[in-house]
Formats: C-alpha cells, structure tokens, sequence
C-alpha cells in the first residue's frame, strides 16, 4: 500500500513537471498544437478513403492536395477581397464615428425636449457613450485578430508536414501512449477519449461548416442589397457564430448598425437577413450537422459562456461550451467509479 502511494506521488510529481515545462515553452509548441487540430480534422477523410483501399499515405496526400486547391481559392478570391474592404473601411469609420456623434447630440437634444432630470440625461449619454465605445472596440479587436493570424503563417507552414505524420502514424502514436499507462487504465483512458471524440468532432467539424455556412449566406445577402463590406461581414458573422447562443445577436447588432448609417431601408433588409439565416441555421442546419452530444441545460451553457468568456476572453467564449461537456462527462464517470 505504501508503495503504491508512493508511486501516485512520484507520477503526480512528474506530471506537474512536465506540465510546468510544457507551458513554460508553450510558443514553441503553436505548430504541433495546430498541426494535432489539423489532423483530428481531416483524419475522418483519410479513413474513409482507406476504406476504398487507399494507402494511408495516399489518402493523406490526396486530401492535402484538394486542401491545396481550397486554399487557392480561398486566397486568390477571398484574401485580396477582404483587404480590400478593410483598407476602404479604414478610410471612411470616421465618418461611422462622427455619425454616432450625432446621434449622441440627438439624443442630447431629446432628452431635453422630454424635460428628462439631469441624472436621466447623464445616464443616456453613458449609454450612448458605451455602445460608441463597445462597437469601436469591437471593430479594433477584430482587425487585431486578422494581424495575429498573419503572425502564425511560419506556423501554419509548419503543422501541415507535422500533421501528415500525425495521421500517418497515428496507430503507433496510440499504442506507445497506452503502452506507458497500467492495463488496468487503458479501457478508462479509451472509453474517455471516445466520449471526447464525439463532443469535439461535433464543435470542430460540424460547429466550423454550420458557420462557415452561415457566414457565407448572410456575406451573399448583404452583397445581394448592396451592402458595402459583404466579405467583411460574413467573415465577421461566420467567427461569432462559433459563440453559442450570443454569436448572432452580437454579429447582428454592429452590422446592422452600420446598415442603418447608410439607409433606414438598408438597416431593415440586414436584419431580415440575420433572421432569415439564423432561422435557417436552427431549424435546417444545426439539428443536421451538429445534434446535442454536449448535453448541457441552455442555462448551464449561458452559466458556462459567462465563465469561459471571463476567464480566457473570445476563445474562452468559443471553446466553453465543449470544454464543459467533456468535464461533465469526466466528473460523471469518476462519481460513477467511486460511488
């Protein structure tokens, strides 16, 4: 008994080394972590074409080959379309912030009109002040985010040839990882990372085409009635659509504010497209590519959406809701096991 306590503590020690050093070098691990993302992707493609009697290897560098031509696309079409419109709305967001100016005075000038006390008259104005300043600051951490990712591009370059390894040994990965855990761990260890499976592969695979999806219609929408910036704004839409529940209404609120400071018309046709396309995503594409394998209670995610944006921000609000499903399925197998 005392041995084996000892050895618990010797694990438990080394564990917190190695996690200790792990984090310690974490920026050198970006292109392994984006290489693992990569290949939990596309490994389910390169297992159905091994199916079909494709070598591994063949299969891996068929589906890098049509990812080659994606991203060809992607770069050729969508890239100089989206700096294009980021250079143009650089030029005219004063004008957006002189409009809100205005539309502060007038506010100024109606709560005097409704002879509103001088603390009601204050408390709009902050109010009109804070949705000014929530909007710009939303604005600047958006472009800030497209300057980041360009940093990671010695990364991205990276991970694909780390990820072909990946994929291409993925068995014997498995095998040396179990191989270190006692016998009696193993099933555990499995039956865990099956459960994972199937809440991550609903969020990485099915969440990213639902807003890709989702971002591409209301981006063809907006272009539809003219609106300046329709790449812009389905890229804008398709990344806060990964934020369950508050995603939409947080895409839709500057959008469709900035529709309204060219034409009232053009406000209203923005925001029957937020509808027409959220109604779409949750009667015809969510039940199909997504189910609920989360199993959170819509209270418990609101509670879960507030905690992960708390703690890490933007990618705290994007990645709660399937970090807390695979806790509650970890908590209820260890209640299971000691009970």
């Amino acid at each position: 008994m005392q041995h084996r306590t000892l050895r618990i503590i010797i694990l438990s020690l080394i564990g917190l080394a190695v996690g200790a050093f792990l984090y310690y070098i974490r920026p050198l691990l970006v292109p392994f972590a984006i290489a693992a993302l990569m290949a939990y992707m596309i490994f389910p493609l390169v297992r159905s074409l091994e199916a079909r009697g494709v070598k591994r290897s063949t299969a891996i560098i068929t589906v890098y080959a049509a990812g080659l031509f994606l991203v060809y696309i992607f770069i050729a079409f969508f890239i100089p379309a989206t700096f294009n419109e980021a250079k143009a709305f650089g030029r005219i967001l004063p004008v957006y912030v002189e409009t809100w100016e205005k539309a502060q005075g007038y506010f100024d000038s109606l709560s005097k009109r409704i002879s509103l006390p001088a603390e009601g008259r204050q408390i709009l104005r902050e109010t009109v002040g804070h949705i000014r300043k929530g909007l710009l600051q939303g604005i600047r951490g958006f472009a800030q985010g497209l300057i980041g990712a360009i940093s990671l591009l010695p990364s991205l370059i990276l991970a694909p040839f780390l990820a072909y390894y990946f994929i291409k040994d993925s068995d014997h990965i498995k095998k040396t990882v179990l191989a270190f855990l006692p016998p009696s761990c193993r099933n555990d260890l499995q039956f865990l990372i099956r459960e994972g499976d199937l809440i991550f592969s609903q969020f990485l695979r099915g969440h990213l085409l639902v807003s890709a999806i989702v971002g591409l219609l209301t981006g063809a929408g907006a272009a539809l009635i003219n609106m300046p910036f329709a790449v812009l704004i389905g890229l804008f839409t398709a990344v806060l659509d990964l934020i369950p529940y508050f995603g939409p209404l947080l895409a839709a609120i500057p959008v469709v504010g900035l529709a309204l400071t060219i034409s009232y018309w053009k406000g209203i046709a923005m925001l029957v497209i937020y509808i027409i396309v959220q109604q779409f995503e949750g009667s015809f594409l969510a039940p199909r590519l997504l189910g609920d394998r989360v199993g959170l209670h819509p209270v418990a995610t609101v509670l879960v959406l507030l905690i992960g944006g708390y703690l890490a921000g933007p990618l705290g609000l994007i990645f709660a809701v399937p970090a807390a499903g695979l806790l509650r399925i970890i908590l209820r197998y260890l209640w299971e096991k000691i009970v």
